[in-house]
């Protein structure tokens, strides 16, 4: 789940990492693992609130970290896909993280719909992988 949300945090390159750009990459590798954790992927896992909260509090606080160390040229991208994972961590951590009774909520799910397709994210996502892929190396 947390994967399908932020594509761009799944994004490696081959290329060798740019001294300017270490930390930012390091941040960048560490939310790809964070994206690929199998809570984010287990149909189960969306049903047990504590690791729910697990899961998107590190995402979200990983996310923070991302979006603070990025590089000036990427840095509105960033701060725009990053927002989503936040916002929705807020969202998730507003209900306790009960994702079953946030579906059961017609208001919440508009709101969780609003959050995962915000406008302009796709296309920075794109932007941002791009980015990673040329500065930082495959981890």
């Amino acid at each position: 789940m947390l994967g399908s949300l932020v594509p761009v945090l799944v994004a490696c390159g081959s290329n060798a990492p740019s001294a300017d750009y270490t930390a930012f990459c390091a941040v960048a590798a560490s939310m790809r693992t964070a994206a690929q954790d199998p809570h984010g992927e287990d149909p189960a896992a969306v049903t047990d609130p504590a690791v729910m909260k697990e899961t998107w509090s590190k995402a979200a606080t990983i996310a923070g970290e991302l979006r603070d160390k990025s590089p000036a040229e990427i840095k509105d991208d960033v701060a725009l896909v990053v927002s989503t994972v936040i916002d929705t961590n807020d969202l998730f951590s507003a209900h306790d993280y009960d994702l079953v009774e946030i579906a059961k909520n017609e208001d919440l799910r508009k709101k969780f719909d609003a959050i995962s397709r915000r406008e302009g994210v796709a296309e920075a996502s794109d932007r941002f992988n791009a980015f990673v892929e040329d500065n930082c190396a495959a981890s």
